[in-house]
């Protein structure tokens, strides 16, 4: 069914940004690549460890984002396991970001890092000039990393999780 409803959607008017195996940094075996149907089930698995047994994304959203005309779920893995995943949508001239998650054994380790910088070159090739997110007021480390990559604070939304009615920083950055 996903097939045939794949095959009614117009065709981009250009490439995939080309994310089909990237080694970063030179001296590791991480790659990056784009998301599949298939490695959904292990993205739901990495998302029950990050959040504790909860899925803030179903198997049906990540199909969402998957049948978009332009490619922008990305996965970064080692030696086939899946270490992380993000993603973002394109909006106007901003790169959303979507989804990121580090699964817990991988934390620290600039994973998180590689992966936001490699939505802002997916971003960049594709003419945005802004990045933006939302965090969990209570993710002060993932706050600080984003402020590390030059992110700024623009609003707090009230009980943006559904899940939780916890409140979102909504945080931007200017990018070249």
């Amino acid at each position: 069914m996903l097939k045939k409803f794949k095959a009614l959607l117009p065709k981009p008017p250009f490439k995939s940004a080309g994310y089909t195996s990237r080694p970063y940094p030179v001296n590791t075996k991480w790659l990056v690549r784009e998301v599949t149907n298939e490695d959904i089930k292990a993205l739901l698995a990495v998302e029950r460890e990050v959040y504790h047994g909860k899925l803030p994304w179903t198997k049906s959203a990540f199909l969402s984002e998957l049948i978009s005309p332009l490619p922008h779920l990305y996965l970064c893995i080692e030696n086939e396991d899946i270490l992380a995943f993000g993603g973002c949508r394109i909006i106007g001239n901003d790169a959303h970001i979507t989804n990121i998650a580090v699964h817990p054994k991988f934390q620290g380790a600039g994973i998180g890092t590689f992966l936001l910088e490699e939505l802002e070159t997916f971003a960049r090739q594709h003419g945005c000039l802004t990045m933006s997110l939302e965090v969990r007021l209570s993710n002060r480390d993932a706050q600080r990393l984003y402020r590390k990559l030059g992110y700024v604070s623009r609003a707090i939304k009230p009980a943006y999780y559904d899940q939780t009615n916890e409140d979102a920083l909504d945080m931007v950055k200017y990018i070249e």
